[in-house]
C-alpha cells in the first residue's frame, strides 16, 4: 500500500493541500497510524501539560510539517483558565477531577491533583488560524472530558469536511462536568459519519481502602484477578462522503484514511464512486488494491474457520 499512498500524495490535488492531521491531547507518542502518510503530511498537535510534550515547529521529525504546541486548547478564549496537574500527565485537564466517584476505581491515583495552575486558554479555531491552518482532514482528540465540546465549536464547514474523527470520551464519572460517550454518540447521530470502531478500555472497580488490604504481589498483577470494568473508549468516525462538496482531493484521502483503518469495503466504495465522479485513473488501481486485499482478508478469516472447525472434530472424534 506503501506505493500507492505516494501516487496519492503525489496527485495535483495535494500537491498544495497536503493533509492536515490534527492531534489534542497529545502527550506522549504521536499516533502510530499516522507513520505512513507523516512525511506528506502537516501534523498539528496541542497538549497543556507539558511534563511529557515538546514545543516544536518544525519540518523535520519526520512530517512536512510538524506544529507541537503547549496550549490549553478549549472550546472558548480565555485570559486564564484552571489546568489540573494531575499525578499522571496523561489525566491532566482542564476539568477537576470527580474525586467522589473516581476513588471507587484501582487507577484513581493517577487522577491525584498535584498542582492547578493558570493558563491562558484558546479555542481551536482561533489557534489553527494563527498558524494558517483552514482545514483538518484527520481529527483526533484526547482533552480528558472535554472532546465533543472542543469539536463542536469548530466551523460547520471544517466539521463537515473532516474524514476521519476520533475521540476518547469517558464512560465512568472522572471528571466534573464532562463530555461523556453517550453524548459524543447522540451528537455525531446527526453528523454525516458512521462508526468504524469503538475500543472499550478500562479499570478494576476497588476503592484504595480495599487496594490497601492488598499484598505486593496481587497490587502488581491486579487485572489477573479483578474483572476491567469499562472505563472510556476509543471511537473512530468515517465520514460517509454523501456530500457534494468533496473534491477528487477528498476521495483519495478518504480510500488512504479507510485503508490504513482496515475498512477495505468502505474504501472499495470510495474507489468507485471517485472513479465514476472524476474519472481519475488512479481510483481504478485502489479499487482493484482494495478487492484484492478485501479478498485476502476473507481469506484468513475463511482459512480459520477452517481451522477451528477441524480441531473441535477431532475433539469430539477423541471424546467418542
Amino acid at each position: 500500500m506503501k506505493n500507492l499512498i505516494k501516487k496519492i500524495m503525489s496527485h495535483s490535488s495535494l500537491i498544495n493541500r497536503p493533509p492536515v492531521l490534527l492531534d489534542i491531547g497529545a502527550s506522549g507518542r504521536l499516533f502510530s497510524e499516522w507513520e505512513l502518510i507523516a512525511s506528506y503530511s502537516i501534523c498539528v498537535a496541542f497538549d497543556a501539560d507539558t511534563r511529557d510534550f515538546s514545543v516544536i515547529e518544525s519540518e523535520n521529525k519526520g512530517w512536512k510539517k510538524l506544529f507541537s504546541l503547549n496550549r490549553l486548547v478549549t472550546d472558548k478564549t480565555a485570559d486564564k483558565m484552571e489546568f489540573y496537574l494531575t499525578s499522571s500527565p496523561h489525566c491532566s485537564s482542564s476539568l477537576p477531577p470527580n474525586n467522589e466517584a473516581i476513588k471507587q476505581w484501582a487507577f484513581s491515583r493517577l487522577f491525584d491533583v498535584e498542582k492547578i495552575v493558570q493558563l491562558p486558554a484558546i479555542d481551536l479555531q482561533s489557534a489553527l488560524s494563527q498558524i494558517g491552518i483552514d482545514y483538518i482532514d484527520w481529527y483526533k482528540t484526547d482533552s480528558q472530558g472535554t472532546d465533543l465540546r472542543i469539536y463542536d465549536s469548530l466551523h460547520e464547514i471544517v466539521k463537515d469536511n473532516i474524514l476521519t474523527a476520533e475521540f476518547e470520551p469517558g464512560i465512568i464519572d472522572a471528571y466534573l462536568g464532562e463530555d461523556k460517550l453517550h453524548h459524543l454518540m447522540a451528537y455525531m447521530d446527526n453528523q454525516p459519519f458512521w462508526v468504524s470502531s469503538m475500543k472499550i478500555k478500562g479499570s478494576q472497580r476497588i476503592n484504595q481502602i480495599e487496594m490497601s488490604s492488598l499484598n505486593f504481589l496481587q497490587k502488581g498483577s491486579l487485572g489477573s484477578f479483578l474483572k476491567t470494568s469499562p472505563g472510556w473508549c476509543e471511537i473512530t468516525y468515517i465520514n460517509s462522503l454523501k456530500s457534494d462538496n468533496f473534491s477528487c482531493r477528498e476521495y483519495l484521502l478518504a480510500w488512504a484514511f479507510s485503508s490504513i483503518k482496515g475498512e477495505w469495503g468502505f474504501a472499495l466504495e470510495v474507489a468507485r464512486a471517485g472513479e465514476l465522479k472524476f474519472q481519475e485513473p488512479l481510483f481504478r488501481e485502489l479499487r482493484q488494491f482494495s478487492l484484492k486485499s478485501s479478498s485476502s482478508t476473507s481469506g484468513y478469516i475463511i482459512a480459520a474457520a477452517k481451522a477451528a472447525k477441524k480441531i473441535i472434530l477431532i475433539l469430539i472424534g477423541r471424546k467418542l
